[in-house]
């Protein structure tokens, strides 16, 4: 029988941390323990959505979240995030063509590599191709566009149905020094 607990013990520097203690119990008897952090109480968690929509807007590249031969695909891509969608430029490349009216996802977040602190934002929306960046939401003031736009640029923009985040710190082995 494996049992999985979440508890809060204190950290070495007196702030709680939450731990994950995995335990093999036959009948009973507790044969092996073995704790591993996975952050801080305090910092990782649920984000809000005005959150989540603040973190997206904070960063120029994210993920685009597909599917190829019925199998999960990841391509970074440049986005801008106005109130509620997602703004890809496709720089005309006929390779976003096929996402036209589909459900995407699509991922962003920042880790800082010393901490491993950080978080994720993740969307999923129906995308459609606009041909012109008139009438995009953010768009229409030259100073306030996130960057220049011109005649006959093409862009994908996923509308976002559902937006989900989380602050998170991640594991770093013993010994593990990179």
């Amino acid at each position: 029988m494996l049992a999985t607990t979440l508890s809060s013990v204190p950290a070495p520097a007196g702030s709680p941390m939450l731990v994950v203690q995995s335990m093999s119990r036959p009948k009973d008897v507790m044969d092996q323990q073995k704790t591993h952090r996975i952050g801080s109480a305090r910092s990782d968690g649920p984000l809000t959505t005005a959150a989540c929509m603040s973190l997206l807007q904070s960063v120029p590249t994210g993920r685009l979240v597909y599917t190829e031969d019925a199998l999960p695909a990841v391509r970074p891509v440049t986005f801008a995030a106005p109130d509620g969608e997602i703004v890809i430029p496709t720089g005309d490349n006929p390779w976003f063509d096929r996402f036209d009216g589909t459900v995407l996802g699509f991922e962003a977040g920042v880790i800082d590599p010393a901490t491993r602190a950080g978080w994720t934002v993740l969307t999923v929306g129906r995308a459609r191709l606009v041909p012109e960046a008139a009438g995009l939401i953010g768009f229409d003031d030259p100073v306030a566009a996130p960057w220049d736009t011109t005649a006959g640029d093409c862009y994908l923009v996923i509308d976002i149905g559902q937006i989900t985040g989380h602050r998170t710190t991640l594991l770093r082995p013993p010994g593990d020094a990179r």
